[in-house]
């Protein structure tokens, strides 16, 4: 939560607020930082099977 209330998600291998396409995800509200907090967990959990997958593959 910033200090205003609000919330930002973070990236934590950037160690900077996370972006969704060229937006800063910042001053959300909670239930918009819950569900894009999601979906860039899923998104991102998705890409890093399918770099495993070729990973294994190569």
């Amino acid at each position: 939560m910033e200090p205003t209330g609000r919330w930002m998600i973070w990236d934590t291998r950037l160690d900077l607020p996370a972006q969704f396409s060229a937006l800063a995800l910042i001053g959300l509200c909670h239930g918009e930082a819950v569900s894009l907090c999601s979906l860039l967990n899923e998104t991102d959990s998705e890409a890093a099977s399918i770099e495993a997958r070729q990973s294994r593959a190569s």
